[in-house]
């Protein structure tokens, strides 16, 4: 338990350098460029994830696992797919149907989302972190 705690916290630090680049290109394109909130939402999204991707493949978990490297990137592409379907999902519900500010729907949607890629990245993807 404290060992999937320690992960965690790391996790969530990585989480939110990556988060910062997530809310700062979406507040960039959504809020000051006027680019739809969906497709300004899948762009920070997805360069973010990638930010993510790499800064926890060099310092959380080990960039060897049971999968072969093409496999692993297709795996961490398959879930970050799920996790934007999951995000966008609450970027809507929360802007359209409780009526939040943009920023602050992606702000929450964002929290979802760290649960699922957390859990499917720990527990599947990647067998040990890095320490």
């Amino acid at each position: 338990v404290e060992i999937i705690k320690s992960r965690f916290v790391k996790y969530s630090m990585i989480g939110g350098a990556s988060a910062l680049v997530d809310w700062g290109l979406f507040y960039v394109l959504a809020i000051i460029l006027d680019i739809h909130y969906i497709l300004s939402g899948t762009i920070s999204f997805t360069l973010a994830t990638s930010f993510n991707y790499f800064i926890g493949i060099t310092f959380l978990f080990d960039s060897t696992t049971r999968f072969t490297k093409q496999n692993e990137m297709l795996l961490v592409f398959l879930i970050s797919l799920i996790g934007l379907a999951i995000n966008l999902f609450f970027l809507f519900l929360f802007s359209s149907w409780f009526l939040f500010s943009l920023m602050g729907s992606k702000i929450l949607a964002s929290f979802f989302t760290l649960v699922w890629n957390f859990s499917m990245r720990n527990y599947y993807v990647f067998k040990s972190p890095n320490f």
